[in-house]
Formats: C-alpha cells, sequence, structure tokens
C-alpha cells in the first residue's frame, strides 16, 4: 500500500467514526430504552386467559376434544387412529406406513387423488395422513369459510379409499428407493440397530421393510 493509499484510508476510517456519532443522537431518539439498563424497565402486566377445552361423544362413538382460538379464521381437525406398524404381520413390515401414505395419494372411489390436490389447492386447505408405531393420524387444516368442502373431502378420504393402482406402484417404487438408500444416513442406521439390539431383531419394534 502506498503512502497515499493509506492516508486516504485512514481518512475514510475517521469519516465512518465521525458518521457514526453524529448519529448517536437520533438513535436515542428512536429507541429510548438504548441507553436504560434492562432491570429498570416497567413492562405492563401480561393479561392472558386461556379458553377452555371440551370433550364430547359422537352418536358413533367417536370421542371429540375441541378447542377454541378465533384469533385466525382457521380450523385444524386431527383424528387419531388405533392402527400402527406395530400390527404389522412379520412378513409386510412397512404396511401401516404404506397404507397411511396411499389413503391420501391414491385418491377415492369418487376422487382421484390429483382431484384432491387440486381441490384443496383451490380452497388453500391440506388434509395429511401418517400412520407410525402405535396410531397412526390424520389431519385438515381449512379456512373456516370452507369447512364444509374440506370436511368432504377429509370424511371422503377416511372412509372411502382407493388405493388406485398406478399409486399403489409409485409408493412401491418409492419404498424400494428408501430400502436401497437406507444405509446412507448414519444417524438413522444407528437408530435401526439400537432398536434391535433393546428390542430384538423379530420385534415389531424393529422391524423394517424388506424388497
Amino acid at each position: 500500500m502506498t503512502c497515499r493509499s493509506a492516508v486516504r484510508a485512514i481518512a475514510a476510517a475517521f469519516a465512518l467514526v465521525a458518521a457514526v456519532l453524529t448519529m448517536a443522537p437520533a438513535v436515542g431518539a428512536t429507541y429510548p430504552y438504548a441507553n436504560t439498563r434492562p432491570e429498570s424497565i416497567k413492562a405492563k402486566p401480561l393479561s392472558f386467559a386461556p379458553p377452555e377445552p371440551y370433550r364430547t361423544t359422537l352418536p358413533n362413538g367417536m370421542v371429540v376434544y375441541a378447542l377454541e382460538d378465533h384469533q385466525l379464521p382457521l380450523v385444524e381437525i386431527t383424528a387419531y387412529i388405533k392402527v400402527g406398524s406395530i400390527y404389522d404381520p412379520a412378513d409386510k413390515a412397512g404396511l401401516a406406513e404404506m397404507t397411511g401414505s396411499l389413503m391420501r395419494t391414491g385418491g377415492t372411489l369418487t376422487r382421484t387423488g390429483d382431484e384432491i390436490d387440486e381441490q384443496l389447492e383451490y380452497i388453500a386447505a391440506s388434509v395429511e395422513v401418517s400412520i407410525g408405531h402405535e396410531y397412526g393420524t390424520a389431519s385438515l387444516s381449512v379456512l373456516k369459510q370452507d369447512l364444509d368442502q374440506g370436511l368432504a373431502i377429509f370424511a371422503d378420504v377416511l372412509m372411502h379409499p382407493a388405493f388406485r393402482e398406478d399409486k399403489v406402484e409409485l409408493a412401491r417404487q418409492q419404498i424400494l428407493e428408501e430400502i436401497r438408500r437406507r444405509n446412507d444416513d448414519p444417524p438413522s442406521l444407528a437408530d435401526r440397530e439400537f432398536m434391535r439390539l433393546v428390542y430384538g431383531p423379530d420385534s415389531p419394534w424393529a422391524r423394517i421393510p424388506m424388497p
């Protein structure tokens, strides 16, 4: 660096410091607590009254738990289903997981999976279905104004799944690809082997899908 360049750099640094010092009063005026100790700031007490949940039983025996929150015009519903991968036959490990996925993507008796996607997208709603080890869940998120249409799709998915052949084959290929690559992720590999060591290789908790 030449002498002239060094002088210019020093001058620029001094100009920057001067600009920052000039801005300091403006910052203090904009943020009145900028120079105040945190413990001396007095905040207004918060007022929060949590809503009361309630429980009811439908004529078909289904138990419903509800909690109202009117801050947003949204309705969210989650159904818990007594199914799970621990009930899979020993020679069909992965059946429950595949079933949960296909209930959402495989369509119904009156709608294809793609039609369900289009109808949900049109009303900015979502329907998801998954099955884990001990239970399955199905969820609906929809705007309040579109609740009737969202519920109709949600009920159709749960009560009239079609498991169309093209979607079944697609899901099968996806599972085969997951099996092929499942040793690529060290944490998942460690979890899988841990379950086999703890429960035994023949336990429903340790079984894994095989090609």
